[in-house]
């Protein structure tokens, strides 16, 4: 499922089913993204720049812009953020190497610390879902 919120100038296009919970859009712009309202996206509550600007920070990429390319910072500053009972959130771009494979994350990447995700070592929400007996 996906849904898309517009206001002429830009559309944020929120997929609940990646979505980890990580609580930053309502934190960051609450007038914006409200649980307790219907539709809980009131794009004309903020300027799109804003909007834009908060969206780059969702670590699970359930929240995205459409036809809007985020311009590569110059200098970016690499910041890790743990959030309790949740994940590792790292801004400004990482680069994961395994075994298989290496992956570029070139804006935010959210990693799974309770070993618990259907996607580890990314986080995918399972941390927010109550543990079975």
């Amino acid at each position: 499922m996906e849904k898309e919120y517009s206001n002429g100038e830009i559309t944020v296009l929120w997929k609940p089913d990646l979505c980890i919970h990580s609580g930053i859009c309502l934190k960051g712009l609450p007038k914006v993204f409200n649980l307790k309202r219907r539709p809980w996206v009131n794009i004309n509550a903020a300027s799109s720049e804003d909007i834009v600007q908060l969206v780059r920070e969702c670590p699970s990429k359930a929240l995205s812009i459409k036809g809007v390319k985020f311009k590569e910072k110059q200098n970016p500053e690499v910041e890790v953020k743990l959030i309790p009972g949740g994940p590792m959130i790292i801004k400004g771009g990482a680069t994961v190497t395994d075994r298989s494979k290496t992956t570029v994350f070139n804006e935010t990447v959210s990693f799974c610390r309770c070993k618990r995700s259907g996607n580890y070592p990314y986080c995918d929400g399972t941390h927010a879902q109550p543990k079975e007996n």
